[in-house]
């Protein structure tokens, strides 16, 4: 056996070794489940946020394609500015119609505009398109087609 030059270990009681441990542990823990927690609320919030611009989306793209489509039938009855309120939001329609006499063609453009909470919505010329000092953006959605003005007795017949 080798002779112990030194003075020997002291050693503590198991339960006086790790007494602050278990403490710091927790903080920790806690630390990174707030972290984990804050991170799940910011997405969470992120989805409805992103669902509610969807929604809107899709309920001024449905109002602008009937607009359309009575404008291309060449309806009497067509409005050409309106306001129509769905789901709380209020939807701003107006149509435009330019004739193209060289080419016998009615250019249509149907417009559709809505306040959009919360984020600044894009705009068709690539920049964002936020109302001055309100904070809220505005949502704006832009259809384009053509039409004829062949006379609908000269239409096509059914077999």
């Amino acid at each position: 056996m080798k002779p112990h030059l030194g003075r020997p270990a002291m050693r503590l009681p198991p339960q006086k070794r790790f007494q602050g441990m278990a403490l710091i542990e927790a903080l920790v823990a806690s630390a990174v489940m707030g972290i984990g927690l804050a991170g799940a609320t910011r997405l969470t919030l992120y989805t409805l946020q992103t669902a509610g611009d969807t929604r809107q989306q899709g309920v001024a793209h449905a109002l602008g394609v009937d607009a359309m489509a009575c404008h291309q039938s060449d309806r009497a009855l067509c409005v050409m500015n309106q306001a129509v309120t769905v789901q709380g939001t209020t939807y701003t329609l107006q149509s435009q119609l330019s004739p193209r006499a060289e080419l016998a063609l009615v250019d249509i453009e149907v417009r559709v505009q809505w306040p959009a909470l919360g984020r600044a919505q894009s705009d068709p010329n690539g920049g964002a398109a936020l109302s001055a000092g309100t904070g809220q953006g505005l949502g704006q959605l832009i259809l384009y087609s053509s039409r004829d003005q062949v006379p609908t007795w000269l239409g096509v017949s059914l077999p």
